[in-house]
């Protein structure tokens, strides 16, 4: 990167060679272009360079030579990577040795470290050609919701599953702040009587911000109306489902809209001035609403769960199969649960006698240990008395695209 050493053995960068060392003289922004191209192909080289070293530093344990406990020690001490930024160069340093025209395009600063660190992620020798044209002329942003969403195999063209893409929010906070996210995950930790991840956490935090504290007369907490008032969109050719945040339309798993459907407030369609001016409708009557949820102590039905705010109602048959707004087929759930079952992972059903039973996908007891998985389905957890059918199906696909995507 630097050019020389003078006889003081002070290095120059070579910057009065390239036009800009008189200070007091405009920069020949030409040169200066020029300059800036090529320390990124040097940087982007020195990379390449530095993950073939570091695949070796993993083989021989270097760490080990100077008494580290790990080579991610090792690398925070040496090149000043923090552990997380180690473990990217690691894993991407791994994934070059089987990726060589990845690898050679770092080397001649084609693409750019982080545009690499991306395209690892999901990039295989067999499709690497691919991809490397795809992300050719794309910035890093480009390439990260190129690659968002996709797995090792995918082609840049593949369909993505809006449920498999994950948004990363980095926040900087007070330490008091800190601590009350400390406390508030706690809270609804107890409340639930399970670890809460963070999705979820934030989930709730941005329910309660948007709707108001819940209680007997504030708006979200009235029994009688629909959980969801957020703003839900589904393109009626391709059934794609976008959903409104800040101004943004973010495309969302069909199984959303499929269970904002068991408790919504409609608007009906807002591409046409038919519906314009009608008043929004309820899915479930807010009389029967707010006698499901008082039947159920405002709480979440499933054995165990302790959560009491932000509380969805849920047809146990699916509307789509005939199911009613009856008490009967009516069960109060909190978000983690209601979600849990529109994408299959739990199943609410009843048995002869009427009562509701919960159980995992494969129809094992809800809540059993491994040891008693092998025990017949029919001996489910219990939930209390209603008339509910099994809850089954997904929501459908279409296969023509309107949407252009």
């Amino acid at each position: 990167m630097f050019d020389r050493e003078d006889d003081e053995g002070v290095v120059s960068s070579g910057l009065d060679g390239a036009g800009l060392g008189d200070r007091d003289a405009a920069p020949d922004w030409r040169q200066l272009d020029r300059q800036l191209r090529g320390v990124a192909r040097r940087r982007a080289a020195l990379d390449a360079e530095e993950a073939r070293w570091l695949v070796l530093a993993q083989q021989v344990e270097l760490h080990r030579r100077f008494g580290y406990a790990s080579l991610h020690e090792y690398l925070e001490r040496t090149l000043g990577y923090g552990p997380r930024a180690a473990r990217e160069r690691l894993r991407v340093a791994s994934a070059l040795q089987v990726l060589p025209r990845t690898a050679a395009a770092l080397a001649r600063g084609e693409q750019s470290y982080s545009a690499v660190r991306e395209l690892t992620r999901v990039v295989r020798e067999d499709t690497e050609r691919v991809w490397l044209d795809a992300a050719a002329g794309k910035t890093v942003h480009e390439i990260e919701t190129l690659v968002a969403g996709r797995k090792p195999g995918d082609l840049p063209g593949d369909r993505v599953d809006p449920a498999e893409v994950r948004r990363v929010v980095s926040l900087e906070v007070s330490a008091e702040t800190y601590a009350l996210w400390r406390d508030a995950r706690l809270a609804l930790e107890l409340e639930r009587g399970e670890a809460v991840p963070d999705d979820e956490l934030l989930r709730v935090l941005c329910l309660g911000m948007l709707a108001g504290a819940p209680g007997p007369s504030s708006g979200a907490g009235k029994r009688g109306r629909a959980a969801y008032q957020i703003a839900l969109m589904q393109c009626p050719d391709c059934e794609r489902v976008t959903q409104d945040g800040g101004g943004r339309a973010v495309e969302v798993p069909a199984t959303v809209v499929e269970r904002a459907r068991c408790d919504a407030r409609v608007l009906g369609r807002v591409d046409r001035d038919v519906h314009l001016g009608a008043t929004p409708t309820q899915t479930i009557p807010a009389p029967v609403r707010a006698a499901v949820v008082a039947r159920d102590h405002g709480r979440c039905r499933v054995p165990g769960c302790r959560a009491s705010r932000w509380v969805e109602v849920h047809h146990v048959q699916p509307r789509a199969q005939g199911g009613r707004h009856t008490l009967a087929n009516l069960i109060s759930l909190c978000g983690g649960h209601h979600d849990a079952v529109h994408v299959g992972r739990l199943r609410i059903a009843r048995s002869a006698s009427g009562e509701v039973v919960f159980a995992h996908a494969d129809g094992t007891p809800y809540g059993a240990s491994p040891g008693t998985r092998d025990e017949p389905p029919t001996a489910v957890a219990r939930g209390g008395r209603a008339d509910a059918a099994p809850m089954t199906g997904r929501w459908r696909r279409g296969s023509t695209d309107r949407c252009g995507r």
